[in-house]
């Protein structure tokens, strides 16, 4: 007896399957183009679902960065790269950076890895000495040193370094700290309200420094979110990245108004990012809010706000220092107190001897306090506002 073929059925494919595949096509197409279709390229990689995988990545991040041809330097020495001034603050920078390893990864392969990319690090800071490495610079290596191999990420990670990330290796923070104020006017056009609230809690921009000199890699655990913000960088331009935290803030906005309007509560809350928001749509919001509101159109704000701040901080600092010079006048005084009562130790027990030292002490106290006081007081404000 025969037994009867069991036949296969059709596979179903999915809606979202297909369009995958059609975007495969897409960006194949593209990148198999002559000459190359950058705009098109640009336009796949910002679109749903990016580049898709990996596979692609390799072929069009470079294309992306315009690298057509990528000079190989000789990887230095393990004796060499132990010896560079940066070495052990970013080897523990890579020792602490387990969560962005692939779960579940052999642990022989992660130690290759991690030797890998604390490698490709230091490569770029001698090959580029004026550069200055900030911690959260690894997040960014090793997503590339992950899509692209140790020596083609190497590559990418130095052109990036003197493009993107070039502002950020500056031996100071001013530049960053500047970009990163381009969220409040962003907010102020887009959602006033939570421009107020923001502005009145006093939560500054700390909480995205993180999210712009990372490109989030840092904030995000899913490896599938960070590439694919990774496609949208490549091909956006340079402060994506602040329109992007102005997204997810306003996407937040019903969890961040519902909080307390203090520091350290919207701190807390807004330095979270979780994986599960709806990036494809914080995508699209944050290309809107850029061709909105560019930011030529809003330098002048954010100039305005910078102003503002430094007013602050300098009233801020002047309040600190007039609390310190209080202190310590108060400190004086109490050690003067101490003195005249060892002194009056002294003095015969005579009840009339002890209350004339009394009177004495005291109006001296009060003569010294006071001349003190004035002398510190009008020394210091000259010298305060004669170095600012």
């Amino acid at each position: 007896v025969k037994e009867k073929r069991k036949t296969k059925k059709p596979r179903m494919v999915t809606p979202e399957s297909e369009a995958e595949l059609q975007k495969i096509k897409e960006i194949q197409s593209a990148l198999g183009s002559s000459p190359l279709d950058i705009e098109m390229l640009r336009q796949l990689a910002i679109s749903n679902g990016g580049l898709v995988k990996d596979e692609l990545r390799r072929k069009a991040w470079p294309c992306l960065m315009m690298l057509e041809h990528m000079e190989c330097t000789p990887k230095p020495t393990a004796e060499v790269v132990k010896a560079h001034k940066d070495y052990n603050q970013v080897l523990l920078d890579v020792n602490r950076s387990l969560k962005r390893f692939p779960p579940g990864i052999d642990e022989e392969y992660r130690l290759i890895l991690m030797d890998q990319l604390t490698t490709l690090i230091i490569r770029v800071l001698m090959k580029h000495p004026e550069l200055h490495y900030y911690q959260g610079y690894h997040d960014v290596a090793i997503t590339f040193l992950l899509v692209m191999g140790e020596e083609v990420g190497f590559a990418l990670v130095e052109n990036l370094s003197i493009t993107h990330l070039y502002e950020f290796m500056k031996p100071t923070m001013e530049k960053t700290t500047y970009y990163l104020t381009y969220i409040y006017p962003i907010l102020r056009r887009s959602h006033k309200e939570l421009h107020d609230f923001l502005v009145k809690s006093g939560v500054g921009t700390i909480f995205c420094l993180p999210w712009l000199i990372t490109w989030y890699a840092h904030t995000l655990s899913d490896y599938r979110n960070v590439v694919r913000l990774y496609d949208f960088f490549l091909a956006s331009p340079y402060l994506m990245p602040m329109y992007i935290a102005a997204a997810i803030v306003i996407q937040r906005k019903d969890e961040v108004l519902a909080g307390e309007c203090d520091m350290a509560m919207q701190h807390f809350i807004l330095s979270q990012v979780p994986d599960s928001l709806p990036f494809e749509s914080i995508l699209v919001e944050a290309s809107r809010l850029y061709d909105a509101h560019h930011p030529d159109t809003l330098k002048e704000e954010v100039d305005e706000f910078n102003r503002k701040k430094a007013q602050e901080d300098l009233e801020e600092r002047k309040r600190a220092e007039e609390r310190k010079r209080r202190f310590q006048a108060a400190k004086r005084g109490s050690n003067i107190s101490k003195i005249l009562a060892s002194v009056s130790s002294y003095i015969p027990a005579n009840p009339v001897y002890k209350q004339a030292f009394k009177v004495a002490a005291f109006a001296f106290s009060a003569y010294l306090a006071t001349s003190l006081y004035t002398y510190y007081s009008n020394n210091h404000s000259f010298h305060f506002l004669t170095h600012q």
